[in-house]
């Protein structure tokens, strides 16, 4: 028990890793073959429907025309899914976040490898060498030696930017800036500070004049009170949709909070492959361009500005996830081609078996390829077999402590006192202690809020498990204290 919770962590960063960034590997393969749209309607209805996930929009553009966009299932009760219905899109911010930054140095407003404090005077981290030396670029890149572990609050979220990267005052440097890539949602929070500082417009304002509007993403906002119809969002309890309200931080915005539809999504990534805007003109210049579009040398990464770099160098994905909501964008820029998945539903079930699996096949039906869609269903009715059976043997064990007493009548006396004392000590300690624990360790929240939303199923049964060994190490305690010993 004692690495169970920090097992269960490791799961599910390993599943959102595999979720956002596995289908890099086989969208290596050019788009070659022609799309099948009625393959592709019947495979995504057939897994929407088969694997429970309440609903997603598919859009699928090449050669500057989109060639396939829907919905599949409900956005709330009752409301099916369309190509504008609005989803959060996580991480996938970030490519508009580096885009917005891009935008200022191609105006002559900032410079890449200028230090943040040259825009934001009283920017500072722990260490103050390494406040003087973090560049634009470095945060661009997650390069800036920053890291959630080193940072006491990484899981603290402000009403405001300026709040947020104030924060950063107190996160120590894992590394020298530009030494080692990791990624790291702060990074684009100071980035989103300092486009404001620099533009003299909110975030949001500067990404509608210069972005949104330009490429004709009219549905695509930066707050959920612009969003009139946000879909809802949903967490997944042993297999089972369950309806959750999606907390938005403004603080948190620019590295995660955007909200925009499949149709939008579409506009975008058409411009972003034609570098052409609906005026006309180039998105950006496309020497800076390319320069979003290179990790940095030197250092092993594949990371360029706000997007993942396939090892062709034309290859272009990035996923975001947030508590209720997932998303996934992948762009072939020699085949002029590119799809993007949004998902009204996150949990750890979801990154590890159904949504990841519907990224690698999109990218399959990109290549000319038809894949068989695959129910996978089954892995949370196992894991609700496997907690109703552990709640059964609770039940068995409650129900024989009345002959408890008679059967260790006999046992080392001081023997059964360590195992009882062990059995209310150590569940409190999962309980009250565990979180703190992995906070100091690894970085995060120190309660069991965040573990809950991403995997709620999981963390209800191993809280309810511990918390029944709790109360029946209790219940031994005290029938040991009333019963005496027996010869």
């Amino acid at each position: 028990m004692k690495n169970r919770h920090k097992l269960l962590i490791s799961i599910a960063c390993v599943a959102m890793l595999v979720s956002l960034f596995l289908p890099a590997f086989s969208a290596q393969a050019k788009a070659t073959g022609s799309l099948d749209i009625q393959s592709l309607d019947t495979y995504l209805q057939a897994q929407v429907t088969g694997n429970r996930i309440p609903g997603m929009a598919v859009a699928v553009v090449k050669d500057g025309r989109v060639l396939f966009q829907k919905g599949y299932g409900e956005a709330a009760a009752g409301k099916p899914v369309t190509p504008q219905t609005q989803f959060y899109i996580g991480s996938v911010t970030k490519s508009f976040t580096a885009l917005a930054v891009m935008k200022l140095v191609e105006q002559g407003k900032l410079d890449l490898d200028l230090p943040v404090q040259a825009y934001i005077p009283w920017f500072k981290v722990e260490d103050a060498r390494a406040s003087e030396q973090i560049t634009v670029r470095h945060l661009l890149n997650h390069t800036s030696g920053l890291t959630e572990k080193g940072d006491p609050n990484a899981a603290a979220y402000t009403n405001s930017l300026e709040e947020q990267v104030r924060l950063l005052q107190f996160a120590n440097s894992a590394t020298p800036p530009g030494d080692k890539f990791e990624y790291y949602n702060q990074n684009y929070r100071v980035l989103g500070y300092i486009n404001e500082q620099v533009s003299g417009q909110s975030y949001g304002e500067f990404l509608k004049e210069n972005i949104f509007l330009p490429l004709g993403m009219n549905h695509t906002v930066t707050h959920p009170d612009e969003a009139l119809d946000l879909a809802q969002g949903y967490s997944r309890f042993f297999g089972f949709p369950l309806a959750m309200q999606q907390e938005f931080i403004p603080g948190g915005l620019p590295s995660g909070y955007l909200i925009t539809t499949a149709e939008d999504m579409a506009a975008y990534m058409i411009g972003l492959l034609a570098n052409r805007q609906l005026d006309g003109q180039p998105v950006l210049n496309p020497d800076l361009l390319a320069v979003m579009r290179t990790p940095p040398a030197g250092i092993d990464s594949s990371y360029g500005m706000g997007w993942m770099v396939g090892e062709d160098g034309t290859t272009l994905l990035h996923g975001g996830a947030l508590n209720y909501f997932q998303s996934f964008v992948a762009l072939d820029t020699k085949d002029n081609c590119g799809f993007v998945a949004l998902y009204n539903q996150n949990s750890m079930e979801n990154m590890m078996f159904e949504n990841s699996s519907i990224n690698s096949d999109l990218v399959d039906f990109l290549n000319g390829k038809n894949p068989t869609p695959v129910n996978k269903a089954w892995a949370g009715l196992v894991l609700l077999a496997l907690a109703l059976a552990d709640l059964f043997n609770h039940i068995r064990l409650f129900r024989m402590l009345p002959r408890w007493v008679e059967k260790t009548g006999k046992q080392n006396r001081v023997w059964l006192w360590i195992k009882v004392v062990f059995g209310i000590v150590f569940p409190l300690a999962v309980i009250l202690g565990v979180p703190p624990l992995m906070n100091a360790l690894e970085g995060g929240a120190p309660d069991w809020i965040a573990p809950f939303q991403l995997m709620p199923d999981i963390v209800t049964w191993l809280l309810l498990g511990t918390t029944l060994n709790f109360i029946r190490s209790v219940l031994h305690a005290a029938a040991l204290i009333r019963k005496p010993q027996t010869n």
